[in-house]
C-alpha cells in the first residue's frame, strides 16, 4: 500500500473515530464521572481538542509531519529511568483488554497519552507513581 492510499485508510478510521467520540461524549462521560467536577471538564476539553485535531487532519492532503498519539495507534514508551519499554494502544472505552495493552482513552493513563508527540518525554501519573517516560514509536494499529 503506498502512502497515499494509506492516508485514505487512516482518514476513514479517523472519520469513524468522531462518529464514536460524539456517542462518547454525549452518553458514557456521565458514567466515568459522576459530578461536574474538574476532572469532567478537563475530560471534555481533551475531547474537544481531539475532535479538532482529527478534523484537522481531514482536511488535510497528505499526513502531517509531525506524529502524535492518536486513538488505536499502538505506541512505544520507554521508562526514562530504567529504559523499559511497554507498548500501549489507546482505544474507545469498550475496547479496551489491558493484558494486551489496549487502555481506555478515558483512563488516567490515556488521557495524558493522548495527542503526546513522537519522541516527546512527559511525566506519566501512573497507578504505581509517577514516571518519566519518551514516546519512541508510533503507528497505526493492526486492524
Amino acid at each position: 500500500m503506498n502512502r497515499s492510499s494509506q492516508w485514505v485508510t487512516e482518514k476513514q478510521a479517523m472519520l469513524e473515530q468522531l462518529m464514536a467520540l460524539e456517542d462518547i461524549r454525549s452518553k458514557q462521560i456521565e458514567q466515568y464521572v459522576l459530578q461536574h467536577t474538574i476532572e469532567h471538564k478537563r475530560l471534555e476539553q481533551l475531547l474537544d481538542q481531539y475532535i479538532k485535531h482529527i478534523q484537522a487532519l481531514l482536511a488535510m492532503n497528505e499526513p502531517p509531519r509531525e506524529q502524535l498519539v492518536l486513538l488505536n495507534h499502538e505506541i512505544e514508551i520507554e521508562y526514562v529511568e530504567d529504559g523499559f519499554i511497554d507498548k500501549l494502544c489507546i482505544v474507545l472505552p469498550h475496547e479496551i483488554d489491558p493484558e494486551s495493552g489496549k487502555i481506555s482513552l478515558l483512563s488516567p493513563v490515556g488521557q495524558q497519552l493522548l495527542l503526546a508527540p513522537l519522541h516527546g518525554e512527559l511525566d506519566l501519573e501512573t497507578p504505581a507513581g509517577l514516571a518519566r517516560i519518551k514516546i519512541i514509536t508510533i503507528s497505526r494499529a493492526a486492524a
